[in-house]
């Protein structure tokens, strides 16, 4: 009987380990919400929306007659998803058979795991400070003001204040999150003391007053043979890099005295504020095609960028050394075409050219269109290399000077920064297609576009992904040129060419519904100059009926 009953437990435990095999236990809630047999995606989805609701959840703080409406996210409370779904598959998905079964087991009781969550005290510092004013009061250190009238340090005066006992109301938020309930939250006051006093700014008014005596201080940017001046830092400018704060005071670690520091974010902060007068974007040597061969116009030129890491240093230390004047280091870059390797690329000859129509496009459209071609133009690539859309469009928003336009983003048309993109990466698909290079990865719209015509021949893009993606499989390296004539977006792929011959047939269109679903396809077939076929790739498109996205009859896309 014995035997028979160990066996029975043994065969149970191993059905449930095979059942819960990569999946949470079954029976296991995470902060309540019950999870139990859901993968890790699925678990994601689940909990995803069910955490920003619980975060979000209005409850009062309540001090006498006083109240604020606040919510776990107001108080810093955040909660790392990822985490906690990892911790819950951990349990019970271990080697040991043992420790599986027993987690399996306590979950098929309704094992409540409580979420991994931390406390942002800068953030709720922050809000009481900004919201609970009128009983958080926090005490104010003497510190030191720059009278410019007088062009003198003013010791402002320590204040003790009262403020929330946030112990308390952190231990109060933890038994929340335990809980996962919501209750309202009632405060104490505690007195809070300052930590430096009038006669304990001493030292830092004496490092101030050396720092500011050494302005004006010249600062310089290296170049190849001089240096060039950018700015000259006054005295206002190392006040405004000087940091006030309560440092350990020396032999006596256990109280505080106030500090002067030149601040490291400050000091970046003012580097990147001046690097636009010192950075420039490389110049590619620039290619114009006569008589059937590429020759340069224009020299390239190496960028320039302020090597911001290393210059955090080298301005402290100079500021402090009283250095009259500072060097700061720069980071060159060179151009993907230099004047001295214009001459070994090979490319001699036009080997496809792109075109697409966008006419009847808004006026935000076309400026898009025209930023994103004007990304494509002058791009190299060298023989075997892998060519990503994405990754060559970079960003997408107002700071890249993109306007707000229509795009397809899950079924429905949307208004997002760069709207009509998809017409510069079907564009430069055609291109490809037509030069006979190996397409890796293209994506068809959602629906027909009247752009894109003849139905079939696009690609669409939304970064990180779908991406449009090929290889240079030529000899030799390739230059893309765009440009914009009329209402047409042309791409001109040039390089050496190797006798190869493309044959595309198609795109043909089928399955056409009154709807205006259909389905396209076409052929792609490359062979090399011996006649051997190196590519023979159809693509197929798939079309949803344009009804099926509202907002705009004519998308931007």
């Amino acid at each position: 009987t014995v035997l028979v009953i160990f066996l029975v437990v043994v065969v149970f435990f191993v059905i449930l380990n095979i059942a819960n095999a990569g999946k949470i236990n079954r029976g296991m809630k995470i902060g309540n919400i019950s999870v139990g047999g859901l993968d890790n995606e699925k678990t994601q989805e689940k909990l995803a929306s069910a955490v920003q609701q619980f975060l979000n959840q209005d409850f009062y703080l309540n001090y006498k007659q006083l109240k604020w409406k606040v919510n776990l996210k107001n108080l810093g409370i955040e909660i790392d998803v990822p985490k906690t779904i990892n911790l819950a598959l951990e349990r019970g998905h271990q080697k040991n058979f043992l420790i599986n079964s027993w987690w399996q087991m306590v979950s098929l009781f309704g094992y409540n795991s409580t979420p991994l969550w931390q406390l942002n005290e800068e953030k709720m510092e922050l809000f009481l400070r900004n919201n609970l004013f009128l009983i958080h009061q926090p005490a104010k250190d003497a510190t030191l003001v720059f009278n410019k009238e007088k062009n003198e340090f003013i010791v402002t005066p320590s204040k003790p204040g009262i403020i929330i006992n946030k112990k308390e109301l952190e231990n109060n938020l933890s038994r929340t999150m335990k809980t996962s309930k919501i209750t309202d939250i009632k405060l104490s006051l505690i007195n809070n003391y300052p930590e430096v006093l009038e006669s304990e700014t001493e030292i830092a008014h004496q490092k101030a007053e050396t720092l500011i005596k050494n302005a004006p201080i010249k600062l310089f940017a290296e170049e190849e043979k001089d240096k060039k001046e950018i700015d000259i830092i006054n005295q206002e400018g190392i006040l405004n890099l000087i940091e006030f704060k309560p440092v350990p005071e020396k032999n006596k670690s256990n109280n505080k005295i106030l500090g002067a520091e030149l601040d490291a974010q400050k000091i970046e902060n003012y580097l990147i504020s001046i690097s636009p007068l010192i950075n420039h974007e490389p110049i590619d040597a620039q290619l114009a095609i006569k008589d059937g061969r590429v020759i340069t116009f224009a020299l390239s030129q190496d960028g320039i960028k302020l090597d911001l890491e290393n210059n955090i240093d080298i301005l402290n230390n100079g500021i402090s050394n009283k250095e009259k004047e500072i060097t700061l280091k720069v980071i060159r870059i060179k151009p993907k075409i230099t004047t001295e390797s214009i001459d070994n690329l090979g490319i001699t000859a036009l080997l496809s050219r792109g075109i697409s129509n966008f006419s009847g496009s808004s006026a935000s459209r076309i400026h898009n269109i025209k930023i994103g071609a004007a990304k494509f133009n002058g791009v190299l690539l060298r023989p075997e290399e892998k060519f990503s859309f994405n990754t060559i469009l970079g960003d997408i928003g107002p700071e890249q000077g993109y306007e707000p336009g229509l795009v397809i983003k899950k079924d429905k048309m949307v208004a997002e920064y760069g709207g009509g993109l998809c017409q510069v990466s079907t564009t430069t698909f055609r291109a490809a297609i037509l030069a006979g290079l190996e397409i890796t990865q293209r994506y068809p719209h959602a629906f027909p576009v009247k752009y894109y015509n003849p139905q079939g021949f696009d690609a669409t893009i939304y970064p990180p992904s779908p991406d449009l993606r090929f290889i240079n499989n030529t000899p030799a390296n390739i230059l893309i040129q765009t440009k914009v004539s009329g209402y047409e977006l042309i791409f001109e792929f040039y390089g050496t060419e190797d006798e190869r011959r493309v044959e595309i047939d198609g795109p043909y269109q089928y399955d056409i519904k009154e709807d205006g679903s259909m389905k396209a396809k076409f052929t792609q077939k490359v062979y090399d100059k011996n006649n051997n076929l190196i590519i023979n790739k159809t693509f197929y498109s798939v079309y949803k009926s344009p009804s099926l996205f509202p907002e705009e009859k004519n998308p931007l896309q």
